[in-house]
């Protein structure tokens, strides 16, 4: 991936080699992140000061090099300082998700890592929440939520605690001795402990100044000794700091949402991970379904009820719970996972669809048929015209608008079998005067 925009937003984004050591931790399912401030609200392309310069310009302070626990402890001696330490951070959050391009800019970068299903592992210092909403993360903060971690889904331990829960922060000297004291006996610091020891670590969003990391590899140090693993770091800093010498690690200079674009970039060439294009098509469907659902639904009130209206309006149902599944998990990176969709699509047709066609349930096969078709959207239908909307026992799914129509307008039976099926389930639904049509809830 070339580097072309000198831009503020784009002159980080620096190339570099690949090691080989991350994509095969990748495709293993062995890589941890370890995320810190530079990748959440506090940077330039966000505000115009950070929150350690706010405080800095509050009190009026003139030590430069105070540390920002230290900072923070001084801001709290102040009356009620606690208090508005926390409001101070509330309201640096609340702001951010009160304007879309404000929050877009801070939530990029965790929407970039979210495509990487492999990734179920993340640690963090940050208070905000970007992982749980852009990655399905859940997050760990104390022991107690530990009751979740046997749930198979992705993972964020938020260390220095959360603004789900302000009394959970992490900002003042004092915090910091609790937390890293917690972190050497606790439940949660054995757990960071053992990910560190056996899976390959990736730093993003440290610079080696960043009190945070010096003080997170502090501890590592002390507590794992000689068996400190080799880990990797992405960083703009070229400035190593006392607390990484003699330990083994990789530096990768860029921006860390450059990185992982440049890591995406090479899987789609791999054909490891599906590609945005072919993703973006899923929305192309999406509302051109939401049309021919409209434009069915007023021919079946205004012109012919059928069987075979029924019937398709429960397949496009079909497509679009199948949309909405494949949009939610593009959070988790599953939706951009060919072999887990592929896998999803083969339950449907081989177990599911299998099963109704036995009973010969036909409105429940046009529905998992449409299902199916829907899943089908990133794999087969690079154009929407190819896509098919309606669906005719006889026929199967159609692309051809103007034989469906044909089809649903002269009634024309194409399929006796369903046609008597439907005459006898769907005989309400037919019925002059009626005002309502079927519609499938997403359960079979």
């Amino acid at each position: 991936m070339s580097k072309t925009c000198e831009c503020a937003y784009c002159k980080n984004d620096l190339t570099f080699d690949i090691p080989k050591e991350i994509v095969q931790a990748l495709i293993n399912q062995q890589l941890v992140l370890f995320a810190g401030a530079g990748i959440s609200t506090e940077t330039k392309h966000i505000f115009k000061e950070t929150l350690y310069e706010e405080v800095f310009l509050d009190l009026e302070e003139k030590d430069e090099n105070i540390s920002f626990p230290d900072l923070m402890s001084k801001f709290c001696n102040l009356n009620n300082g606690k208090q508005k330490l926390l409001e101070k951070i509330k309201k640096r959050f609340d702001y951010t998700h009160q304007y879309s391009e404000l929050y877009e800019e801070a939530s990029k970068f965790h929407k970039e890592v979210s495509k990487f299903w492999m990734i179920d592992n993340i640690i963090t210092t940050n208070w905000d929440d970007h992982f749980e909403r852009e990655c399905n993360a859940i997050p760990i903060v104390t022991a107690e939520d530990f009751a979740f971690y046997n749930i198979r889904q992705r993972k964020v331990f938020k260390i220095h605690g959360s603004i789900s829960n302000y009394g959970s922060i992490i900002a003042t000297k004092e915090d910091y001795q609790k937390c890293y004291q917690s972190l050497s006996t606790g439940l949660i610091g054995a757990n960071l402990k053992t990910l560190l020891a056996t899976k390959t670590i990736l730093f993003v969003g440290y610079s080696f100044r960043d009190f945070d990391f010096n003080k997170v590899i502090e501890l590592l140090k002390e507590e794992m000794g000689e068996v400190f693993p080799h880990f990797y770091i992405v960083s703009l800093d070229d400035d190593f700091p006392d607390t990484i010498s003699g330990l083994k690690f990789t530096h990768i200079k860029t921006s860390g949402t450059f990185f992982f674009k440049s890591i995406r970039e090479h899987f789609n060439n791999e054909q490891l991970i599906l590609p945005d294009e072919l993703f973006e098509t899923i929305y192309d469907v999406k509302y051109a379904l939401i049309e021919a659902q409209a434009k069915l639904h007023e021919f079946y009130f205004e012109k012919q009820k059928n069987c075979s209206v029924l019937f398709s309006s429960i397949y496009q149902d079909g497509i679009s719970h199948a949309i909405d599944y494949l949009m939610f998990k593009s959070k988790t990176g599953e939706s951009f996972n060919p072999l887990f969709i592929l896998d999803q699509m083969k339950i449907y047709e081989n177990d599911i669809k299998r099963r109704f066609s036995k009973s010969r349930n036909y409105m429940e096969i046009a529905y998992v048929n449409g299902y199916i078709n829907g899943l089908a959207i990133p794999f087969f239908f690079d154009e929407i015209e190819d896509f098919p909307f309606h669906f005719i026992y006889g026929l199967n799914a159609v692309n051809d608008e103007e034989l469906a129509y044909e089809t649903y307008e002269k009634d024309i039976i194409r399929h006796r079998l369903s046609e008597r099926y439907g005459r006898k389930y769907f005989k309400e639904y037919m019925e002059d005067g009626s005002e309502m049509i079927l519609r499938h809830r997403p359960f079979l």
